[in-house]
């Protein structure tokens, strides 16, 4: 594959006619080559229409401008991680027929839910909380 051979420093990507060749069927879809290149190999990424970014070795790429968002990647990327062992976890011990068990997973899953409300930013508007009296006055408006 492409990228083993990247890792391995035996080819240059730049002049890899896979590499070439994919470049050139990202372009042809529509993506948009960026004057960022990749910081793993150097070449140019592409923007899809989509809005991901993408090099044409590694695949999507995840742009960080500073310390603070790489931080909170690998905060995210963490917590996102934690949700799918878990997931994974209680898809198990539902097979084994393991309930206690599934509850303390399920716990994580909401704590995780929990941290990952707090991280969101703050210009981001909470769903509306519904209380009895907003219900009523909702229905008497209809």
């Amino acid at each position: 594959m492409v990228i083993d051979l990247v890792k391995k420093g035996s080819i240059d990507p730049a002049r890899d006619p896979k590499v070439v060749k994919k470049m050139a069927e990202l372009m042809l879809r529509g993506a948009v080559m960026l004057a960022d290149t990749c910081p793993l190999d150097g070449l140019p990424l592409f923007k899809l229409r989509n809005g991901d970014i993408v090099c044409p070795v590694h695949g999507k790429i995840i742009l960080v401008h500073d310390e603070k968002e790489a931080e909170d990647l690998m905060i995210d990327n963490t917590l996102w991680k934690l949700e799918t062992f878990a997931a994974k976890r209680i898809e198990g011990l539902m097979e084994q027929g393991k309930p206690s068990e599934i509850i303390e997973w399920l716990d994580v899953i909401e704590a995780v839910e929990r941290i990952k409300s707090l991280r969101r930013p703050k210009t981001e508007k909470p769903q509306e909380i519904r209380t009895e009296k907003s219900a009523k006055r909702g229905s008497r408006e209809r």
